[in-house]
């Protein structure tokens, strides 16, 4: 996840050399676009994984290659319609959440190279959760480290050597996205074997079950965009400086909390397979370890966060008000991720206690409840600090409501109890009923 993460820093970093703002919010205002079809993605990962590592711990290798390989082409059949629809419309895309001028015109052209990648992004995402739900982590680690390699090395060479600047950073993305998609998909075809002839029989009914899960696991991320843009419209009334600056802290976030990204995407693929084999203790085990991961990660993140702003300040040519901004967000915000990263534990647990809904409506409340209304509140109040202690107090709030919820879940679940029924119903196969959950990675 850090590898992933990365990627856009140092985009980032490379383009705020060029000592331009416009350049920095022109990359924050993409980003959003492509945050927009990055939560469809990753919804569609979820669903993928989730019926692959049930059926693995059912011991049915089989149906777990079927829905692999029927899971990737599922994806192409999401993404590319999506690419299109966003490509074509990239520029009112990104004049709603408030791009305009010179900054718009950037921004479309960024958008549209790297977005047009998406389908090769889908295909990344699945294939490393699939490597994920078969237990092996390091292949995903190591596709999505080479990728990160790969940009970092052509990043410079494209912006500076070639004089590409902005567009030399959306082709390097590409680049690195195409790089990571060829590893895993190699990974999960030859050496766990997983990549099949599609069934052709059986692909409609693989589809339409898929989309039991990624349905509502969609819809559910859809939120994060939609917080998202309104929190940078809010920060553009404020100037370009701003919008630079919460760009910047929009690319030093998943890196300094990849790991708190990471343990959300683990959590899943564990509890369903101890769902699968009907270890239920098992399931209530791993909440409270990954509880006790996020203390032990962020208390020293936030610690390194707080002695690095200036340092962050100056290597990102930061000045003015996104210099306060930054220092703001490393001195207050930063810790307020012990308890966001509770949610993150939370939420993918849901998928195994087989109730999505909880996560639908953790994520809701989060993204529209809270988070919209604290932003325009606080920022009418604060100014540009006040969205960022907008976001900060949304996810802190709807840390808290999802773990609890998700440990007294577990605990009924451990004693035999019933949780209550279950917001949706599928079969994963013609014969076993099986009710499907989602996980939301954040």
């Amino acid at each position: 996840m850090f590898a992933i993460m990365i990627v856009d820093l140092v985009d980032m970093y490379f383009i705020s050399i060029l000592g331009i703002p416009s350049l920095a919010a022109a990359v924050g205002f993409a980003g959003l676009g492509l945050f927009l079809g990055a939560s469809v993605t990753i919804g569609i990962s979820i669903a993928v994984s989730t019926v692959v590592a049930q059926a693995l711990g059912e011991e049915n290798e089989p149906r777990a290659q079927r829905y692999a390989t029927h899971g990737l082409l599922y994806s192409l059949a999401w993404t590319i319609p999506i690419t299109i629809v966003t490509l074509v419309y990239a520029n009112e895309l990104l004049s709603l959440i408030g791009a305009s001028g010179e900054t718009l015109s950037l921004a479309v052209n960024y958008f549209r190279i790297v977005g047009a990648s998406l389908p090769i992004l889908g295909l990344a995402i699945a294939a490393n959760s699939l490597l994920r739900a078969v237990g092996a982590a390091k292949l995903s680690m190591w596709s999505t480290i080479i990728g990160g390699i790969v940009n970092a090395v052509i990043d410079p060479i494209l912006i500076f050597g070639a004089g590409l600047g902005l567009t030399g950073a959306a082709i390097a993305s590409v680049i690195s996205r195409l790089s990571v998609a060829v590893i895993a998909l190699y990974s999960i075809g030859k050496t766990h074997g997983l990549i099949v002839k599609p069934v052709w029989q059986e692909l409609l009914q693989d589809f339409k079950t898929l989309s039991g899960i990624a349905l509502p696991s969609v819809l559910t991320n859809l939120s994060g965009p939609a917080s998202a843009a309104f929190a940078t419209s809010q920060m553009a009334r404020f100037g370009t400086d701003a919008v630079a600056a919460s760009s910047v802290i929009g690319r030093l976030t998943p890196v300094a909390f990849a790991g708190l990204y990471g343990l959300s995407g683990a959590v899943g693929p564990v509890a369903s397979q101890n769902m699968g084999a009907k270890q239920f203790h098992r399931v209530r085990e791993s909440l409270t370890a990954s509880g006790k991961f996020v203390a032990a990660y962020v208390l020293p993140v936030t610690l390194m966060m707080y002695l690095a702003q200036d340092a962050l300040i100056k290597a990102f040519s930061l000045q003015g008000e996104a210099a306060d901004l930054l220092n703001f967000y490393a001195t207050f915000v930063v810790g307020s991720y012990i308890l966001f990263g509770l949610q993150l534990s939370a939420n993918p647990l849901f998928t195994a206690l087989r109730h999505p809904g909880f996560a639908t409506l953790s994520n809701i409340v989060r993204d529209l409840l809270l988070a919209i209304p604290l932003i325009y509140l606080l920022s009418s109040e604060f100014g540009s600090r006040g969205v960022l202690a907008g976001q900060a107090l949304a996810n802190a709030l709807a840390g808290v409501i999802a773990f609890s919820t998700a440990y007294w879940m577990s605990g009924k679940v451990e004693r035999g109890e019933s949780i209550g029924p279950s917001f949706s119903t599928i079969r994963f196969h013609r014969h076993k009923p099986v009710l499907p959950g989602i996980q939301h990675r954040g």
